[in-house]
């Protein structure tokens, strides 16, 4: 009997110790999401009680034309920067694999990013990409070219937006895909050599297959983190005056930002589009994980 009493005053300290943890996700999570429902059904201003109007809130949704242009542009951000996330992320990972003089510069060059405040970035990006004294436009300029107006078109805001979300997101993807680099055996790279294969065919054949996994899981966290993208657009920018470049980098977040808090303080309205977003990315995701099954190869699957 003295072992149970021990094992249930284990088991009540270990309940103690997630305590806070628990409370956390019950007021930052479940309470936060049930309240985000509550409030979609109501109209609600930036001051005064919430008025129940029913599915009001969802039937604007259809016809938001501001809505589904920031949809698209949020798609279109994500269908660029995603790929070039994985792409820059297994080239540096492949990189790393390699060992060569100033390896160790190269590896903090690679993880600087992850540690720099974004903040900092991305004002360091727009005053290089700024119209009249950047120094893109400077080099452009020297070379015989016309100064781009980087903020000023749909082209320019894209371009720079999608830099942006790679250069502030492929660090720690390169760190997760060299590490499933590591353990993929040597065994059948050497197999692969002594059968004649190329460096491509070995490429396509071991490695891509055998880090499948690790590039899944880049893939997601990269496409959720990009459907979520706020901080780059609201620093990056002109103020909200509803100019063209602000038209062509609204993302859904920033939009549920600007109807919330900016434009009429329309809380409610902005409730049914953080519910939007919320099934967005569901559906993305869930999409993902069916080509899972699909594109996923792992080891004990022979």
């Amino acid at each position: 009997m003295a072992w149970r009493s021990l094992a249930r005053r284990d088991a009540l300290t270990g309940y103690l110790l997630l305590l806070p943890f628990l409370v956390g996700i019950a007021l930052f999570r479940f309470y936060g999401l049930g309240y985000n429902l509550w409030l979609s059904f109501r109209q609600a201003g930036a001051f005064g009680r919430p008025t129940f109007t029913g599915l009001d809130n969802y039937a604007k949704l259809a016809g938001d034309d501001q809505l589904w242009m920031s949809l698209g542009n949020t798609l279109k951000f994500a269908a660029i920067s995603v790929p070039g996330v994985m792409i820059l992320s297994m080239g540096l990972a492949w990189l790393m694999q390699h060992r060569f003089k100033g390896e160790g510069l190269f590896r903090a060059v690679v993880f600087l990013p992850a540690v720099c405040l974004p903040t900092a970035v991305i004002l360091v990006f727009s005053w290089m990409f700024q119209t009249q004294y950047g120094i893109v436009n400077a080099a452009i300029q020297a070379m015989g070219g016309d100064p781009v107006s980087w903020l000023g078109s749909s082209a320019g805001v894209t371009t720079l937006v999608s830099l942006l979300v790679v250069y502030l997101s492929f660090s720690v993807p390169t760190i997760i895909l060299y590490a499933g680099m590591q353990d993929i055996s040597p065994d059948l790279y050497e197999a692969a050599i002594l059968d004649g294969t190329s460096a491509l065919r070995r490429f396509f054949g071991i490695t891509l297959p055998m880090l499948s996994p690790s590039l899944f899981f880049v893939l997601i966290t990269t496409t959720i983190g990009t459907l979520k993208l706020f901080d780059v657009v609201y620093v990056l920018l002109p103020p909200v005056d509803q100019s063209m470049s602000l038209n062509h980098g609204f993302t859904l977040v920033y939009y549920y930002f600007y109807t919330g808090f900016v434009a009429m303080g329309e809380r409610g309205y902005a409730a049914a589009i953080a519910l939007f977003i919320l099934l967005v990315i569901l559906l993305v995701s869930l999409v993902l994980l069916r080509l899972q099954r699909r594109l996923v190869h792992y080891g004990e699957d022979g």
